[in-house]
């Protein structure tokens, strides 16, 4: 029910030369029966429920002249706004309401401010009354942001469920509990549950939410207020609902979860980092035993870049590693296991016949270089803006050469951030973040780079 293959950068590798890399792309899609076999869902939505939530995100029409406190801070009352904790409720109405659940499918909805609350275990999409009642329930609460109990107690509930599991966070603010954060980000590793992230407004804290879809193979959805002018992949405060439903389905064409990576080397060949590079990208977690790959869509699938490091060898065609790959369909009730997939290469001293590159491999590379290229150039903001805009140039060149036009505009206005102001602003800093993880493109025909361009930004 799962079709795989392998692609390496090189079929043909230098004879006795240490120290050379082998890209590998991995991709798995989904056969038709299994495209067929819709899992059941079951989604735990965990959501802040802090004082901050109050704060209005969508243009207001008048004012009323009134004020309200809440945690000890004073808000003004206007006429046609919403709040994020309203417009979330819209959305998580929406939802409910919508004909994409099916009677099979489970929802669950748990707050956190000080405290963390299982306001509605998980509980059959047809049940529509008690969910609502439930969302209803989230304007009852305020306070701090512990997070990681909201966390601890969603993946309690999800621990017992089945088919496609999927946990919701929602959050405007900084964790109280970051530590705790970190330790149920594992814990949901570890059970193979994505956590799709969603971020309200600039006071997040971006790397925690990105740490937790890294390690959970998850997405991250960052919600700006309408005022902004958004750049993908943020979204405005009033297309929260499209957002959150656009999630949903994609979970519910997961049809493919808990793939698992075993990776048998020879001796000497080393492995240095596995990538998903499509639909999304995101590294891999390094773990004793098999490497948790995520769920996959269908239609699309899902590509990973493996990365080695290779020993020297004399001039001869060698297997330098096998394969193995686990799966399960849970709309079938079905576990599947993939033959061996062999990684076969040929060394040889004709320096020609080893510097052809396979374009369709490097363009995956040179995408997941990219989010290094602006992790450096954030870092290097701090300090040394020129060399930072250096940086960016070489990540906008390459997203032009893919044809990712969302990400080079991004791009373009943090080159031109640095040149009027010497930094990179809060906001810009993050869509770049979470823009190379999410507007991911394979390249046109025609626009890739030529080999001597692909080993001088890759090192391959």
């Amino acid at each position: 029910m799962l079709d795989a293959r392998v692609h390496p950068h090189r079929e043909f590798l230098l004879a006795q030369t240490a120290g050379q890399k082998l890209f590998l792309t991995l991709t798995v899609t989904p056969t038709a029966q299994a495209q067929a076999a819709r899992p059941d869902l079951s989604v735990v939505f965990v959501v802040d429920t802090s004082g901050s939530m109050r704060e209005i995100v969508t243009e207001p029409t008048g004012t009323t002249g009134r004020t309200t406190t809440v945690d000890g801070k004073k808000y003004e009352i206007v006429k046609g706004a919403r709040n994020k904790l309203e417009l979330l409720t819209e959305a998580l109405t929406g939802i409910i309401e919508s004909d994409l659940l099916r009677p099979a499918d489970r929802i669950a909805l748990v707050k956190f401010d000080d405290m963390a609350d299982v306001l509605v275990p998980f509980t059959p999409a047809s049940d529509r009354t008690r969910l609502l009642a439930g969302v209803e329930r989230l304007d009852w609460y305020s306070g701090g942001t512990n997070m990681g109990l909201g966390m601890q107690a969603g993946a309690k509930l999800l621990q017992g469920e089945h088919g496609s599991r999927r946990m919701v966070l929602l959050t405007d603010g900084q964790a109280f509990d970051a530590p705790v954060v970190e330790e149920q980000a594992g814990v949901l590793a570890g059970l193979q549950i994505p956590v799709t992230t969603v971020g309200v407004g600039d006071e997040v804290n971006t790397e925690l939410l990105t740490l937790i879809t890294d390690r959970t193979q998850g997405q991250p959805i960052d919600v700006v207020p309408d005022t902004d002018n958004p750049q993908p992949p943020a979204v405005r405060a009033t297309e929260l609902p499209q957002a959150l439903l656009g999630d949903l389905k994609q979970a519910a064409n997961e049809v493919v979860t808990n793939v698992a990576l075993s990776v048998r080397t020879v001796k000497d060949v080393v492995l240095d980092r596995v990538t998903r590079v499509q639909p999304t990208q995101t590294d891999v977690a390094r773990v004793d035993g098999p490497l948790q790959l995520g769920n996959v869509e269908a239609g699309i699938g899902a590509t990973y870049v493996l990365e080695f490091t290779l020993p020297a060898r004399p001039t001869a065609r060698m297997r330098l590693a096998q394969l193995g790959l686990t799966y399960q369909v849970p709309g079938a009730n079905y576990r599947g296991e993939i033959p061996p997939l062999d990684v076969v290469v040929e060394f040889t001293g004709d320096e020609a016949m080893a510097a052809r590159v396979d374009p369709g491999v490097m363009q995956w590379v040179q995408q997941r270089n990219i989010e290094g290229l602006v992790a450096q150039a954030t870092r290097e903001a701090r300090s040394d803006p020129a060399q930072a805009a250096k940086t960016l140039e070489l990540a906008r060149s390459m997203t032009q050469r893919l044809g990712n036009g969302a990400m080079t505009q991004v791009l373009d206005r943090a080159i031109g951030e640095l040149g009027s102001s010497k930094t990179i602003s809060l906001g810009t800093a993050k869509t770049m973040r979470l823009g190379a993880k999410t507007q991911t493109l394979k390249s046109s025909e025609g626009g890739l780079p030529s080999d001597e361009d692909i080993r001088r930004m890759t090192g391959a």
